[in-house]
């Protein structure tokens, strides 16, 4: 079976690297999925999921944004924030949600309110993701 190289890396560090079979973005233009020799292409990463089929299983990863790059049998992804969606995540998504909602409510001078909300809505996206939860259109 044909793969090709895979990254994806995010300020939070790796979330993926491995060798794929497809895999499928969320980007501007549209969903594409990318095959063994794809053609070279840069472009916008949208909010969505990354969806990587390797020779045995299918992995799902959570992204908010960024850029996809894909040269020589190589994706290399750059994104504003990714995580794996599965269940030992999900927890941890669900307690930084509930630590901004009381942050947020408590609205304390020395909180950085825009920085709550960020961390909060990271956590809402990566639950939806999680739960298989689409965007309305």
């Amino acid at each position: 079976m044909n793969t090709f190289e895979i990254e994806i890396l995010s300020p939070e560090g790796s979330a993926y690297k491995g060798s794929a079979s497809s895999a499928t973005f969320p980007t501007a233009a549209g969903v594409i999925t990318v095959l063994p020799g794809h053609t070279s292409i840069v472009t916008k990463l949208t909010a969505g999921d990354i969806l990587i089929e390797t020779r045995s299983e299918q992995k799902k990863i959570a992204v908010t944004g960024g850029f996809i790059e894909i040269s020589e049998n190589r994706v290399n992804v750059v994104s504003e924030f990714a995580m794996p969606a599965d269940g030992a995540n999900r927890a941890k998504a669900e307690q930084a949600m509930k630590l901004a909602k009381e942050m947020k409510e408590k609205k304390k001078d020395s909180v950085d309110l825009s920085a709550v909300e960020n961390e909060l809505k990271k956590a809402v996206f990566e639950l939806k993701s999680n739960l298989g939860v689409k965007r309305k259109r």
